[in-house]
């Protein structure tokens, strides 16, 4: 690949979880202006070389003027506030800003059975929707399955370590997901490719993996790192399907975070995209290194 290109990117969620990884991976590269866009009452730190633009984010004129100039603005907002995004799309079509990555950083939101499953799936289209609509800016979509890691320390993969106890799928089906670093490092190596590559991605989706694993290959990798054997753990088995319904029931009945429990279900049923490995194609090109799952369990247990 030729020579990497330098970039004028701003990112909207620079101090988050993913937001920061996003951004050291920028500035490791050493080509890019990188400015943060933050709220005016916000304390959020970032590191040395960040251009930092305090404002509101309801404030048109305030965005514009931020984002005049700028090549890419990467959108890195939470799910409960994708909204937001709305007037940061709006501001940078009137500044011209050329491209946008807005909030997917999810599963594969082309997958049709995944998304029939998991009706949560589609509320982020409308933001690609109105790139388009207003016909200024064009979208790149990051795929990366769960994040590895920050799923690992919220007890979605449903083993606790402490305790010694697990609720894992039977079958051997594997899903696709990333570290938070991963995705950082991915999405930082896509940008900084030259225009004539870039242009290639116009209005795609982008598909990043750390790992294709099967529930157990997690759990086995966890009994390895704590040096216990698997009798020294209590292991319950069930199969995804019937926690797909079991969640399902529970979202039907107002417990809306179960959605999580669904879409953890879902990708590991046979055939429901959580298995996208086909679509991980840009590691080599863009010089990824592979992880090493020893390397990353070994770090989560301690």
């Amino acid at each position: 690949m030729s020579a990497n290109q330098g970039r004028k990117i701003t990112v909207v969620g620079a101090s988050g979880s993913i937001g920061s990884q996003i951004t050291e991976a920028l500035l490791a590269y050493g080509i890019h202006t990188v400015t943060a866009i933050s709220r005016t009452e916000s304390a959020a730190t970032f590191p040395p070389g960040v251009i930092v633009k305090k404002g509101s984010y309801d404030d048109e004129d305030f965005l514009i003027t931020t984002l005049k100039g700028q090549d890419i603005l990467v959108l890195v907002v939470s799910f409960m506030a994708l909204d937001a995004q709305i007037h940061f799309i709006k501001a940078a079509a009137k500044a011209g800003v050329p491209w946008i990555v807005p909030t997917e950083f999810a599963s594969d939101n082309l997958h049709p059975k995944l998304n029939e499953e998991i009706g949560m799936m589609a509320w982020k289209n409308k933001y690609r929707e109105l790139i388009d609509e207003l016909g200024v800016s064009s979208w790149i979509g990051v795929i990366n399955g769960p994040w590895f890691d920050w799923s690992f320390k919220k007890g979605y993969w449903g083993i606790n370590i402490k305790a010694r106890e697990a609720k894992i799928f039977d079958g051997d089906v594997k899903a696709n997901t990333s570290t938070l670093q991963k995705v950082g490092k991915s999405l930082a190596a896509l940008l900084s490719v030259p225009d004539s590559r870039f242009a290639d991605f116009k209005n795609q989706f982008v598909y990043f993996s750390s790992f294709l694993l099967s529930h157990r290959e997690i759990l086995n990798s966890v009994i390895l790192a704590t040096g216990t054997t698997e009798s020294d753990w209590t292991i319950e088995t069930t199969s995804p399907e019937t926690a797909s319904d079991a969640a399902k029931d529970a979202i039907k009945a107002g417990d809306g975070m179960k959605n999580v429990d669904l879409l953890f279900a879902t990708i590991f049923r046979e055939g429901f995209g959580g298995n996208y490995e086909a679509k991980v194609t840009l590691n080599k090109e863009l010089g990824l290194e592979q992880e090493d799952l020893s390397v990353v369990i070994k770090e989560l247990v301690k």
